[in-house]
């Protein structure tokens, strides 16, 4: 009998207000792009590799059409690597590539230990109470 179980994969959304999800990766690699659009709301993807195995996608003309900053995705790429500006628009997280380069998602426990540094990265910085 053939082993018909298939690993599920993730990405993780984090949209400009804070809140994130966890979102089904298709196994269809055409189905990608449409889900890469759709969660990220936007006509024009880029991706930035973060690390072999981690990749955020983002609006590639975010900050052109002046989309609300994504401050949640920023700290969350500055958990990995120094950022070089701050991401504007919805950013979804995947896994890395195969190698014939098709996006792969994230394992549960990728994406879980990323939704734990999400969570412990702080979206915004804290301002200090003025003093009168």
């Amino acid at each position: 009998m053939p082993n018909t179980q298939t690993s599920t994969a993730y990405a993780l959304l984090i949209r400009t207000d804070g809140q994130f999800r966890l979102l089904d990766w298709p196994a269809n690699d055409n189905d990608h792009l449409k889900l890469l659009y759709a969660a990220c709301d936007c006509d024009h993807i880029d991706a930035v590799q973060i690390t072999e195995r981690l990749t955020m996608w983002i609006d590639d003309e975010g900050l052109i059409n002046q989309a609300t900053p994504n401050f949640g995705a920023t700290r969350l790429y500055a958990t990995h690597r120094q950022p070089h500006q701050l991401y504007h628009g919805h950013a979804l997280f995947t896994g890395g590539a195969d190698a014939e380069g098709n996006t792969l998602g994230l394992t549960a426990d990728e994406a879980a230990h990323l939704v734990e540094q999400y969570l412990t990265a702080g979206l915004i910085p804290t301002q200090r109470p003025r003093s009168n």
